[in-house]
């Protein structure tokens, strides 16, 4: 893991902030009276008078409306909720979205690694903002490793859960991504012994921005294999085409996550 080296906060207002280490029994960073949580991995922040959204990094909560999302924000509520906590950036400050992209601490705690050892959140890394990643990623491995949160099994079952896996994913194709996107893909199986209908399922990244919907009429036998290419073409019972206006799955890392119709996951593979 490369040295942390944050950058510094974007002033707010004349609000300024002291460069945090990795690891600190003192809080780093701006100081900020959290005010609300909006889910898993985003709060609303109070900095000397001034209202700001933050984004943490290196972590991705469960939507809302998908399994676990309510629990998710709950269990950020819990350790967070109007405390006095110190934000600290890494290489980006702020998104597209305008929001600070930020390492939360209370008490010398690292928000983010918490919420990830606890199993509320995927761990995810959003170059370049990756100082602390392999912290947060061997947090989240150790809590799928003890099924916590969102990995017990009894969290996100679905009557298909037992029979349904990802088996691999292809992000990186030969050439330009944006130029081969069929050669993008990802293969689903189906490991047991009667036929999954697959109508309504979703396909989905660990960012949650693309999401592939499978078409009513889609099943999948009983040992059979199913690949989703990222680009278009036309569908038959092995094959599905995203037919996504990008490439989808992130060449440096991701996550991708199978849920049926309630939202249930099924499977997930990370790489």
């Amino acid at each position: 893991m490369k040295p942390f080296v944050p950058a510094l906060i974007i002033a707010v207002g004349a609000v300024a902030c002291s460069q945090p280490a990795a690891t600190t029994s003192t809080p780093p960073g701006m100081q900020a009276l959290v005010i609300d949580v909006q889910d898993g991995d985003s709060l609303v922040v109070d900095i000397g008078g001034r209202q700001e959204r933050v984004r943490l990094i290196g972590i991705n909560a469960p939507e809302r409306d998908e399994c676990f999302g309510p629990e998710s924000a709950a269990g950020l509520r819990e350790i967070v909720d109007d405390a006095q906590v110190a934000i600290a950036t890494d290489v980006e400050a702020r998104d597209q979205y305008g929001r600070l992209l930020g390492y939360v601490y209370l008490d010398g705690t690292l928000v983010n690694e918490e919420l990830a050892r606890r199993g509320f959140v995927l761990a995810r890394a959003f170059e370049p903002n990756t100082a602390l990643q392999d912290r947060i990623d061997d947090a989240s491995q150790e809590a799928m490793d003890d099924q916590r949160g969102m990995w017990s099994p009894d969290t996100c079952a679905s009557a298909a859960a037992a029979s349904l896996a990802i088996v691999t994913v292809e992000p990186n194709p030969p050439g330009p991504d944006e130029e081969n996107l069929n050669g993008e893909w990802i293969v689903i199986a189906n490991k047991g012994a009667t036929e999954i209908d697959l109508s309504g399922w979703t396909l989905r990244d660990g960012s949650s921005v693309h999401r592939y919907l499978f078409p009513v009429g889609t099943h999948l036998g009983p040992g059979a294999d199913m690949t989703v290419f990222t680009g278009c073409g036309k569908d038959d019972p092995d094959r599905r085409y995203w037919c996504a206006d990008g490439p989808v799955w992130g060449n440096s890392g991701d996550s991708a996550l199978l849920l049926d119709p309630a939202g249930m996951t099924a499977a997930t593979f990370d790489y």
